[in-house]
């Protein structure tokens, strides 16, 4: 073969290499193209349809999120508002607050079986999720679902929150009864009415014992040493009005030395008891700190939760959203 004869076989020979290489390397990337796996944004049109049908149905659920996030934000604000009434002693206003938050609290719980069912309506979210639906999509739905369990509890929150708030209003009220019961009883007395004043006093009596039973009921969770006190002042001066009706009824109306010592305890009872009402603000703030503000901080959490899983959604949502 002469010299160029074999030059010419050489560069034919690497000339047939090259193209090889270029075929092998052009099969290759047709084969990584070709195994590009479903559910990737490599291979978007292979879940274009299931993700179609999804995502009207994730932007309902989403949708009943925010209704959801709305109610418990407005139950967030109406129990540090009862909150804020309780511990300003504002009973008559509390109330109302109270039926409000518990109407609110229904519609929560109403609200949150919506959710739930609009989630169940999300179509391809089985198991074999991958080989239909973008893993983005999918992302989307894991984190809907799990805002299910975010207003778990609160009912029973709420419940225990109005439960010691009417406690609250329940004692005031015992206790401002009782001074009225109390001072109708001493008016009959000032009137030498003595057998009727004794009578009379049986009804601050009753009143004293369902507040001390309210008083035991409340030891379990809050610091009742102020409720107690006022109500041992409470009674103590009942029990002396009684020692002075009966002396004065035993001495018929005269001035004995067993008068003059009831007397004189009657006095020292007006004296220790309370002059206001500050007491009572004291009262309500213990019965607050006993277990009112975890309710409020547990709901304040499930509101803040919510806003965040409302913000994830959007950034999923804006990330996911199809060209026309």
């Amino acid at each position: 073969m002469t010299a160029f004869g074999f030059v010419r076989t050489l560069a034919t020979g690497l000339a047939w290499v090259a193209i090889a290489m270029v075929i092998a390397l052009g099969s290759a990337g047709v084969i990584a193209t070709v195994n590009h796996v479903p559910g990737t944004a490599a291979r978007a049109e292979l879940t274009w349809t299931a993700d179609a049908e999804m995502r009207p149905a994730l932007d309902n659920a989403t949708a009943e999120l925010q209704v959801l996030a709305d109610e418990v934000d407005g139950l967030s604000a109406t129990a540090r508002l009862a909150l804020t009434q309780m511990v300003a002693g504002d009973t008559a206003a509390l109330t109302d607050t109270i039926n409000a938050g518990t109407a609110t609290m229904l519609e929560v719980t109403a609200q949150s079986r919506r959710l739930d069912k609009a989630l169940a309506k999300v179509p391809n979210t089985g198991a074999d999720w991958a080989v239909h639906v973008s893993s983005d999509l999918h992302h989307r739905y894991e984190e809907l679902a799990g805002t299910v369990a975010l207003t778990a509890g609160l009912e029973e929150e709420w419940a225990a929150f109005t439960g010691r708030a009417l406690d609250a209003v329940k004692i005031t009220g015992l206790l401002a009864r009782h001074d009225t019961e109390t001072a109708a009883a001493a008016a009959e007395g000032t009137a030498a009415h003595y057998r009727q004043a004794l009578k009379l006093l049986d009804v601050p009596d009753a009143t004293i014992a369902e507040s001390r039973k309210l008083q035991e009921r409340l030891a379990a969770s809050t610091d009742v040493s102020t409720l107690k006190d006022w109500i041992d002042r409470n009674a103590a001066y009942d029990h002396a009005l009684r020692d002075l009706y009966g002396a004065m009824l035993t001495s018929k109306g005269k001035v004995t030395d067993a008068v003059r010592a009831a007397m004189a305890a009657e006095t020292d009872a007006r004296a220790r008891l309370p002059g206001d009402t500050r007491g009572l603000v004291v009262i309500m703030s213990d019965i607050a700190q006993g277990g009112l503000n975890q309710a409020v901080i547990s709901i304040e959490e499930a509101r803040g939760s919510l806003s965040a899983a409302l913000d994830v959604q959007r950034q999923l949502q804006d990330g996911t959203q199809l060209p026309d």
